[in-house]
């Protein structure tokens, strides 16, 4: 019996096999079959969708298992991680339904499926349900050229000859299309192509703090031009690789626990730098980007300049933040301090390039011993989630919040975040006005405002949220009237830009960076740091005139806007790019 043969008498038995191969063509070319009356319409139906549900679940599991290391090493080097991302974010009953139905970017479109965790149940009905109709189409467009073309089944080798004619155009005008979208997706301009970036930091998700969350949004951000992977502390002692449900590829090294803060983690340096040998020859990245001079970071630093890479360090550290917590005295304090900028100008100084958030941060990195140029580049904020009219009403009946003036801090309840200096002021306030203090966040000195706002007598007044989702922040802001930060330790802030994108005006420290963004009589006002009854007066000026208030924010809103996201993504990719392009020179100035 010849192969011709075997196939007119055994049809289903390698249409399933075909099906599998290249979907489209080998379901018109099984209708031809049906058109030149070699095989039944429904068999051929039903072995046409199953066929395309087993392959299609098949990339759905590579999907469901890309935080396994093996599978997300395998995406990151197929370079597939950036479109992944771009699918993932997209409606998935749109994403999966359009994909099977035209049958472009099918296979991202699948494995993005699993990787964002829809159930099998549900993916594996819509594309039952999309293949079936889709076979009725197919099967009944290759019926109709079957039944022309019937007579070629009495030549020698009929059989491929009729699926030949069918199916090959058919392939042809597929992989053209697929093509087509791709360059339409992501058309080709001028310093366009996509990086492998690896960033390096020692405090990320779920550390909550501005340098971690800065570093989440600039990797999630990146991926939608290219490759990203994160190099960070793990929640436990093992090393272990996976991608976020965001399309970031992190790589997690062992970690122990800080001795009195639980929640953060640290790197040991002990077999450090070899993790970081090991991560950088894996990964091999364009650029490598790290967020402080800590143990991780530093090892990432001396581990790439010993392999030639290009490395750009970010500044987010101020030695107040840490010195604050040492039992060794005002003396000792100011010698750790100088230490601690001369160990981080030490690691700094190995960097291409160093950044800082804001201008005063640049300065102050220079003034303590960095190399110059520190180039000021702001955290930058979403302004499409922070904005002036988020809803307020679920997040004021989730906390018991009254519909009253609000005074609100969002962040750390840490001894440096100098609350008990908002906590008396509020207690003054309250004696000419009825007004409430939101506090949002956790910290180490929780139950010490607690205890001095029952001492104060406000406690009944106070609102402890502890944490809150990322997602419920702009309704927290939405529910306050004015914004207050008593730090006198930040480089930036990033929840006070958070407040002005929100549109309320906000009464800072006079220290620091807070008077870059708080522009006195502006955006909001000062006061000296630690003047409880300084910071009174300002709130109760804020407080008693909502005209004004409203004015302030207005304006607020107007500053936060030139720190719109898109422009620090944009900012370090012209820095990425640097390396790649080496005749272009390194720009002296980026707007903070």
């Amino acid at each position: 019996m010849d192969l011709t043969q075997a196939v007119l008498e055994h049809p289903y038995l390698v249409l399933g096999l075909f099906v599998l191969i290249e979907g489209p063509a080998a379901t018109i070319a099984a209708g031809t079959l049906v058109g030149a009356g070699v095989a039944a319409f429904w068999p051929i139906w039903v072995i046409v969708a199953l066929a395309e549900v087993v392959g299609d679940s098949l990339l759905y599991l590579v999907g469901r298992s890309a935080r396994r290391p093996w599978v997300a090493s395998l995406l990151s080097r197929l370079k597939a991680t950036v479109l992944l991302d771009r699918l993932a974010r997209m409606s998935l009953p749109r994403l999966v339904i359009t994909a099977k139905l035209v049958d472009v970017f099918a296979l991202p479109a699948f494995v993005s499926a699993g990787l964002a965790g829809l159930p099998y149940r549900r993916f594996a009905a819509w594309v039952g349900a999309t293949a079936a109709v889709r076979g009725l189409v197919l099967i009944g467009l290759g019926a109709l050229l079957g039944g022309q073309l019937s007579g070629l089944l009495a030549l020698p080798g009929g059989i491929f000859l009729l699926t030949a004619v069918v199916a090959v155009p058919v392939a042809v005008f597929h992989l053209v299309m697929k093509r087509y979208h791709l360059r339409k997706a992501t058309p080709p301009t001028k310093g366009s192509c996509p990086m492998r970036i690896l960033i390096g930091a020692d405090t990320y998700a779920p550390h909550v703090n501005g340098a971690s969350y800065f570093a989440q949004r600039l990797a999630v951000a990146l991926t939608a031009r290219h490759e990203v992977h994160v190099v960070a502390p793990s929640t436990d002692t093992r090393n272990h690789a996976g991608m976020s449900s965001d399309g970031v590829v992190e790589h997690r090294v062992r970690s122990l626990p800080v001795p009195g803060h639980s929640r953060f983690r640290f790197c040991p340096p002990l077999g450090l730098r070899a993790a970081a040998r090991r991560i950088l020859d894996e990964v091999q990245p364009d650029v490598v980007h790290v967020q402080s001079h800590f143990p991780l970071c530093r090892a990432l630093v001396d581990a790439a300049r010993e392999r030639g890479l290009f490395v750009i360090a970010t500044n987010h550290f101020m030695p107040e933040n840490l010195i604050h917590y040492l039992p060794i005295g005002d003396a000792g304090r100011t010698r750790a301090h100088a230490w601690a900028w001369r160990d981080a100008a030490r690691v700094f100084a190995k960097a291409d390039i160093v950044t800082a958030p804001t201008p005063y941060a640049a300065a102050l990195a220079v003034v303590s011993g960095v190399s110059e140029p520190v180039l000021p580049i702001s955290c930058g904020i979403d302004l499409a989630r922070f904005r002036e009219q988020a809803p307020a009403a679920e997040f004021r009946w989730a906390y018991s919040l009254a519909h009253k003036p609000t005074i609100t801090y969002v962040g750390r309840l840490d001894a440096e975040k100098n609350l008990d200096v908002v906590m008396r002021a509020f207690a003054l306030v309250r004696r000419s006005l009825d007004v409430q203090l939101l506090l949002v966040g956790t910290g180490s000195e929780d139950r010490t405002l607690r205890s001095l706002a029952g001492e104060l007598g406000v406690a009944g007044h106070v609102t402890f949220t502890g944490f809150i989702p990322d997602e419920d922040l702009p309704s927290a802001y939405a529910a306050s009237t004015v914004f207050v930060n008593a730090g006198t330790a930040e480089l930036q802030s990033l929840v006070t830009l958070e407040a002005m994108a929100s549109g309320r005006p906000v009464i800072g420290a006079d220290a620091a960076a807070l008077p870059h963004l708080v522009r006195d009589e502006e955006t909001g006002y000062l006061f000296p740091p630690g003047d409880v009854v300084v910071l009174a007066e300002r709130l109760l000026t804020v407080l008693c005139d909502p005209k004004h208030a409203e004015e302030l924010g207005h304006r607020a809103r107007a500053v936060a806007e030139q720190h719109d996201q898109t422009r620090t993504v944009s900012a370090f990719e012209q820095l990425y790019r640097i390396r790649p392009a080496r005749e272009a020179p390194a720009p002296t100035e980026v707007a903070a």
